[in-house]
C-alpha cells in the first residue's frame, strides 16, 4: 500500500476517533448531575489506532522510524478512574469534560488539515490547481 492512501487511511480514523469520543464526552456532561454516574473516556488514538477498521499497519523501514503499538481493547469507552466522586456517587468533572473536548477538537483539526493537505499534494500532482 502506498505510504499516501495510508496517511489519508490515518487520518479518517483519527477523525472517527475523535467523533466517537466526542460522543462519550457529550453523554458525560449530559449526566454531570446523574447520581451514581461514572465518566467514561476512550483509549487515545495512538493506543488504539491498529483496531481501526481500515486502519493502516504502519511498518518501519528503518530502525529509526517509530510504530504505534497494537492494542486489543477497541474502541470501547471505560470508565475514567482519576477525578474526584461527588457525595451523590457521580465521577463527572465539568472542567475535566470541557478539557477534553477541546483536546479532542484539536485531535479533529489535525486530521482535517492532513486529509486536506492530502488532497491538495493529489490535485497538484494530476495538474490541478486548487
Amino acid at each position: 500500500m502506498r505510504l499516501d492512501s495510508e496517511i489519508i487511511r490515518l487520518a479518517q480514523g483519527l477523525m472517527q476517533h475523535a467523533s466517537s469520543r466526542q460522543n462519550v464526552i457529550a453523554n458525560n456532561i449530559a449526566n454531570a448531575d446523574t447520581p451514581g454516574f461514572k465518566a467514561r473516556d476512550l483509549d487515545s488514538f495512538q493506543k488504539i489506532a491498529g483496531d481501526f477498521p481500515k486502519a493502516p499497519r504502519l511498518t518501519g523501514t528503518r530502525a529509526a522510524h517509530i510504530t504505534l503499538p497494537e492494542n486489543t481493547s477497541g474502541v470501547r469507552p471505560h470508565i475514567v478512574a482519576d477525578g474526584e466522586v461527588e457525595p451523590n456517587g457521580n465521577s463527572v468533572s465539568l472542567e475535566d469534560q470541557m478539557m477534553r473536548a477541546a483536546q479532542t477538537r484539536q485531535d479533529h483539526q489535525l486530521a482535517m488539515g492532513v486529509y486536506q493537505k492530502s488532497r491538495q499534494m493529489f490535485r497538484l500532482a494530476l495538474g490541478r490547481n486548487g
